[in-house]
């Protein structure tokens, strides 16, 4: 009788320890901005503060329905969290998100759907009252970090400048014979290095740095100065024709300099009111990583 009246009381001591812990995962909290939130995982190690990078998974739905995810469309994004006096007259829960989480976090936030979202949600969808964010946090740099990069990126801008600069006048004259290679499509291209991960292709989630020249050497985009390796998935026509097809002919940690003819860039009519004007073949060096 003792034995069972112990298994008893054990078996309540766990069942009310398993329902403390599950509440406290479960029940939601109202962040800063009046948003509804779950943390279902609570981590207890540091939390990204203002002016710091988090590195995010986010899977948006309005009612079952999959509206966007990462996942799908270049992998993990990185978020910059802003100070309180640069924040957004209209916060996104994003930001609100990201600050109450630690690396390994999976939450579920809700944003009340207000007339701005309902007109821009499918119709079948318009009845739906709030959009919910699924959100993961990877990791996040510090602000000090984040800073560091910054300043590698850029100082590395210069000796990409200085190559692509004599590789686009070598390509004028002629005189790369015997380095370039050349795709059925017309890209040419000069691998540097192939890179040692895995090989990219079609749905791989891409990051990529970047130095774009017209085909004189000039500068008209490069990720080296904004210090962000822009996100990509490859193959799925996110990027022009010449770019996603070099991206596939390396391998994560690759690098090559692509000489794209118009037709595989911005065609006939180049970017009206942009840098590119028409029939304007480009130069773009770039290293690529698999997320």
């Amino acid at each position: 009788m003792k034995h069972t009246i112990h298994i008893l009381a054990a078996t309540l001591c766990f069942v009310l320890l398993a329902q403390s812990v599950f509440s406290q995962i479960t029940t939601p909290i109202m962040t800063e901005h009046g948003y509804r939130m779950v943390n279902h995982t609570n981590k207890t190690g540091a939390k990204p503060k203002a002016g710091e990078t988090a590195l995010v998974q986010v899977s948006t739905f309005v009612g079952d329905s999959l509206m966007g995810s990462t996942r799908a469309t270049g992998g993990a994004r990185d978020v910059k969290i802003p100070p309180p006096d640069q924040m957004p007259a209209r916060v996104p829960p994003l930001f609100d998100a990201v600050v109450k989480m630690s690396a390994g976090d999976s939450i579920t936030i809700y944003q009340p759907i207000d007339s701005m979202i309902r007109s821009v949600i499918p119709e079948v969808l318009k009845t739906q009252t709030e959009v919910r964010y699924e959100v993961e946090l990877i990791s996040f740099l510090s602000k000090e970090d984040a800073d560091k990069l910054m300043a590698e990126s850029k100082a590395r801008l210069e000796s990409v400048k200085v190559q692509t600069e004599s590789l686009a006048k070598e390509f004028r004259e002629g005189s790369l014979a015997g380095k370039l290679q050349k795709t059925a499509s017309g890209l040419q291209y000069i691998i540097h290095e192939p890179g040692n991960g895995k090989m990219i292709q079609t749905g791989t989630a891409v990051k990529a740095h970047y130095y774009g020249a017209l085909s004189d050497g000039s500068l008209f985009d490069t990720s080296f100065e904004r210090g962000e390796k822009l996100p990509f998935t490859a193959g799925i026509g996110q990027m022009i024709p010449g770019f996603d097809e070099g991206a596939q002919l390396l391998h994560s940690g690759g690098k090559a300099t692509l000489f794209i003819p118009y037709a595989l860039a911005y065609g006939e009519e180049g970017t009206p009111g942009g840098p590119i004007p028409p029939k304007t073949d480009l130069i773009f060096y770039i290293e690529v990583s698999a997320e």
